[in-house]
C-alpha cells in the first residue's frame, strides 16, 4: 500500500466495531490466506498460537505479548505461528498504529519481530531451552508499509554448545519481496538463570 493509500484510508471514516470482532475477523481473512492453507495441510507442520505457552507472568510484562493483543491498530492478536523445530513461518498483520513514518512501519518493530521468531528457533537448541540475544545484525532492505499481511520465517543455521546461530526475514505474501532480514546469536547461560514468578 502507497503512502498516498494508507493517508486516503485513514481519512476515511473508521467503522465502530469492537477490538474483538477485528480480531475476529481478522483471523478469519489469515486462515483464508494461501500460505497458511499450504502450511495447514502438511502433516510435518506444527501449528499454534503465539504466546500461547507463556505464563500469566510472562503476559502481564512482555512488551511483545502486549503489543500482539491490542488488536489490529498494532499487531493482529494470536500471530499464526507454524513451525518445525529449526524452521519457522509465522503470518501476521501489521496494522497502521505502529508507523516510524507515515504509512510506513516503525524499523524498531520489524526488529523486534525478527528477534521474536529468532528465539523460537534458537532456544530448542540450546541447554534448558533458555537463552538470551547475545547479537542481532538487521538489514533493512525495503519498506514495510502498514495494513497489510506479512511472512516471517526464520531457521536453526548451526548450534554447538551453548550457541545457536539463526536467521530470519520479514517478506511479502507472495515471498517475492523481502523487507528487512536478521541473523543472530542466541547463548545460554553457564548456570541457568532462574524464570520470575
Amino acid at each position: 500500500m502507497s503512502p498516498q493509500a494508507v493517508e486516503q484510508e485513514q481519512q476515511q471514516p473508521q467503522t465502530d466495531i469492537g477490538v474483538q470482532e477485528q480480531i475476529r475477523l481478522a483471523e478469519i481473512e489469515r486462515d483464508n490466506l494461501d500460505i497458511v492453507k499450504k502450511n495447514r495441510a502438511d502433516p510435518a507442520i506444527v501449528e499454534y498460537e503465539a504466546y500461547s505457552h507463556s505464563s500469566a507472568s510472562e503476559k502481564k510484562h512482555s512488551l511483545t505479548v502486549s503489543v500482539s493483543t491490542v488488536g489490529l491498530g498494532v499487531v493482529e492478536k494470536g500471530m499464526l505461528l507454524i513451525q518445525t523445530y529449526t524452521e519457522l513461518t509465522s503470518v501476521l498483520h501489521l496494522g497502521k498504529n505502529i508507523c516510524g513514518h507515515d504509512g510506513i512501519i516503525h524499523g524498531g518493530l520489524a526488529a523486534t519481530i525478527l528477534d521474536e521468531g529468532l528465539a523460537c528457533v534458537a532456544i530448542p537448541a540450546l541447554p534448558n531451552m533458555f537463552g538470551f540475544t547475545a547479537n542481532l545484525n538487521i538489514n533493512y532492505r525495503k519498506p514495510i508499509m502498514s495494513n497489510q499481511w506479512v511472512v516471517m520465517k526464520a531457521k536453526l543455521d548451526k548450534s554447538e554448545d551453548r550457541k545457536a546461530y539463526v536467521s530470519a526475514w520479514i517478506e511479502s505474501l507472495d515471498g517475492q519481496t523481502v523487507f528487512t532480514e536478521a541473523t543472530s546469536l542466541y547463548v545460554s547461560p553457564k548456570v541457568p538463570a532462574k524464570k520470575p514468578e
